[in-house]
């Protein structure tokens, strides 16, 4: 009978339990889903994100931190600003998802390769390898070996064709790949030992990652409710008829490095890493009278931009 009331005892603790962990998980996705912050960090452009682990006296592992850098590029750069898209909460640690949450996910293809199509020995090839093989007419012989060779000549000219083919698609995937990394978000895992704490709540977790995110980037509104600045900078005055179009309004995505420098001058490197496939990104800032440029680059091409005020 003791043991019976015992089981009941833990079944009940553990479904309450269960109904206090779900309502933490539904406050904190009411409160953060949809908020924009400003990171102050920049993130990795994987679903991997940061893991920041609270059982250990410093959260954050910095070793580990630069090579996912290195390896999957920046998602989000310091200063951005980035929209909370969703908060997962699990048994042992909370996934706070940035910009989509990073790319990676069930669904996303990752892979940077593509395998070249083999041509196989056609019947004719094999033929002629097995008359060569049950004829001693030397004529006979020199003859089939001809026909072999051009046959066995053919056949790898189609798979050269074959091979370079499939090298230029690698590349054309890397490239979507490390594009699709860039625009895919990224995430905080934060993480303990065991289970969440109890009761977690939108200030504890404003609280953990209050060096990482900046939580009230703009002043209050009028109605004391803080904002994100989605202002956009001012805009360029438009040209008017006869006069040259501004240099930013033809800065495009796809555009080579050389054209950039074309258009404002040699610009100072922020940053460089090599991801995956061995594609090496970079960034690039560049200055006109009164606009501030970032341009990030992929193998020499742009696959990001942003303008501002330097005003």
């Amino acid at each position: 009978m003791f043991r019976r009331a015992t089981i009941v005892a833990a079944l009940a603790l553990s479904l309450f339990s269960l109904r206090a962990h779900a309502q933490d998980a539904a406050a904190l996705q009411s409160y953060f889903t949809g908020k924009q912050v400003v990171v102050k960090i920049d993130m990795p452009g994987s679903q991997k994100g940061v893991d920041l682990r609270f059982n250990k006296p410093s959260p954050m592992d910095w070793k580990d931190y630069g090579n996912r850098i290195k390896q999957y590029g920046v998602a989000i750069r310091q200063g951005d600003v980035a929209r909370i898209t969703t908060i997962v909460l699990k048994k042992d640690m909370m996934e706070f998802q940035l910009d989509g949450g990073g790319f990676g996910t069930a669904g996303d293809d990752t892979k940077t390769s593509v395998e070249a199509k083999v041509v196989d020995k056609s019947d004719y090839e094999k033929d002629l390898e097995n008359q060569i093989a049950n004829t001693d007419d030397p004529d006979k012989k020199a003859d089939l070996q001809r026909q072999l060779d051009r046959e066995r000549a053919r056949r790898e000219r189609q798979n050269a064709i074959n091979q370079q083919q499939a090298e230029y698609a690698s590349q054309q995937k890397a490239q979507q790949v490390a594009q699709n990394r860039v625009n895919g978000g990224s995430r905080f895992n934060l993480r303990w030992s065991g289970s969440v704490p109890p009761n977690l709540n939108p200030d504890m977790v404003m609280q953990l990652l209050a060096q990482y995110v900046n939580f009230n980037a703009t002043p209050p509104s009028p109605s004391g409710v803080v904002q994100p600045d989605n202002s956009a900078p001012p805009a360029e005055a438009q040209p008017a008829d006869g006069e040259n179009v501004p240099a930013t309004a033809k800065l495009q995505k796809g555009m080579k490095m050389d054209d950039v420098t074309a258009l404002f001058g040699p610009g100072k490197k922020l940053s460089e890493s090599v991801g995956d496939g061995g594609l090496k990104t970079q960034v690039y800032s560049y200055d006109t009278s009164n606009r501030h440029v970032e341009v990030t680059y992929v193998e020499g091409l742009v696959v990001r931009y942003t303008i501002s005020s330097n005003q």
